[in-house]
């Protein structure tokens, strides 16, 4: 077969199904239309395929003058993939482009463009953005599953004692709760699964969220809406809400100085709670930046915020091909886990030189890569959580310090595990590798 006939990966695949993001169905149909008369549809329909099947994240095309370079973000890390002649690239990324309503002409301004996708039952939100470069157009394509593949805070990877703690902070009363993470670790998903394990069947929940920023349903969690065309602003939908006594006042994003001061009367005067969520690389300096954010109410913030979570991802160990090896005294030692704990760690599994796969005779033999994980010693992604809760001598000083140092010093004083030490017992649980703990720690 001539290298010009070789098969590609998107041939390799039932192709994805698409539905441009339009109110109208009409115009969708229309658009689909106008897009399958292309060259490049049905090469748009199959790699997308292939990388959600990959169970790809993001996939990223980089354009130059001969071919379109092709990486799949999987589990966080990217991987290259054979690239394809400019010409088929060109005719995909039309496609692509008309789908999700973005101006296939213009291959030099940052553009941004949606739509979304089906591959079998599993139901996708495919996000676009293309902008041009010195060396020609780069484009970034994200999926955004439907469907959140965790149910519970176990299945993300709190360990079970901390569960325990954590909902019980969750069903507090006279209490405010903020959920953490830096950026790109699972802060909305970690959000929403975290709500949905708070008792929402006997107390109210009201959500105040941002008409530009459309937050998942979640049962018994009404949402009230703000910004763009709503006619609202926040404070006044937390004023009108307040009203009404509700349980749980609840900010997926950071509220506003006027709106965070009326939770907080209902949270010291009437023993409700508020829960929100920020940005932050780790719990303390999530609880410091809360406190900093609201000077007028800061003694009420460090007073009443009873539990702060953070987490990072890392990546889960396959369970099919994992290898336990018996850790040395010293690196134990090293690790703080105490003789006797800890009989197995583990590892992934790496097949040997290609010159040493050989069968019983000195034949050839090579080792086939584990479908489950297709050869690379890990599946999907687990998340190392750390709960802060404050004690007496860290809410002191959080309001007249932002040194993160000084504070976790303090916080480790009053008992509060670091998510380096959570990480550790995360190895110990045979969930992950300590190669790839470096590997996630020295990422900044």
């Amino acid at each position: 077969m001539s290298e010009q006939e070789e098969i590609q990966l998107w041939q390799t695949v039932a192709p994805i199904e698409f539905t441009p993001a339009t109110k109208d169905k009409t115009e969708g149909q229309s658009i689909l239309i106008q897009a399958r008369q292309g060259a490049g549809f049905a090469v748009a329909g199959g790699q997308l395929s292939h990388a959600a099947q990959s169970r790809a994240t993001h996939v990223l095309l980089d354009y130059s003058q001969t071919a379109c370079a092709i990486r799949y973000q999987i589990d966080g890390q990217w991987e290259s993939l054979p690239p394809i002649d400019r010409e088929t690239g060109d005719a995909m990324l039309v496609a692509i482009k008309q789908i999700c309503q973005m101006n296939p002409a213009d291959r030099r301004s940052t553009q941004t463009g949606r739509c979304n996708a089906k591959l079998v039952k599993d139901k996708f939100a495919v996000d676009v953005q293309s902008r041009g470069v010195p060396t020609g157009e780069r484009v970034l394509i994200k999926f955004e599953s439907e469907k959140i593949p965790f149910d519970t805070l176990a299945d993300l990877g709190m360990r079970d004692k901390m569960v325990t703690q954590f909902k019980q902070q969750l069903n507090a009363e006279s209490s405010v709760v903020l959920i953490t993470a830096p950026k790109g670790h699972g802060l909305t998903t970690t959000w929403t699964v975290a709500l949905n394990a708070a008792d929402r069947l006997i107390r109210d929940f009201q959500s105040f969220e941002d008409q530009l920023s459309p937050e998942p349903e979640i049962i018994n969690v009404s949402p009230n809406i703000f910004g763009g065309d709503s006619g609202h602003t926040q404070t006044e939908m937390v004023r009108k809400m307040v009203l009404k006594e509700p349980d749980v006042l609840v900010f997926p994003e950071l509220p506003e100085p006027e709106s965070m001061s009326i939770a907080l009367d209902q949270v010291t005067k009437i023993q409700k709670q508020t829960i929100t969520r920020m940005a932050a690389n780790s719990a303390v300096e999530g609880f410091a930046k809360l406190v900093a954010r609201y000077p007028e109410t800061a003694d009420k913030i460090a007073a009443h915020t009873t539990a702060v979570t953070c987490q990072k991802l890392v990546r889960r160990l396959c369970d099919t091909c994992k290898v336990g090896f018996e850790p040395p005294p010293a690196l134990l030692q090293k690790l703080g886990i105490p003789p006797g704990r800890v009989a197995v760690l583990y590892q992934p599994f790496v097949p040997p030189p290609i010159e040493q796969q050989v069968d019983e005779n000195g034949r050839p033999a090579p080792i086939e890569p584990w479908e489950t994980c297709q050869g690379r010693g890990y599946l999907g992604r687990i998340a190392i959580f750390e709960l802060l809760q404050p004690g007496d001598g860290l809410r002191a000083a959080v309001t007249k310090s932002q040194d993160v140092a000084r504070l976790s010093q303090l916080a480790k004083s009053e008992g509060h595990r670091s998510i380096q030490s959570e990480a550790v017992m995360t190895v110990a649980r045979g969930l992950t590798s300590l190669d790839e703990l470096k590997r996630a720690f020295a990422s900044k």
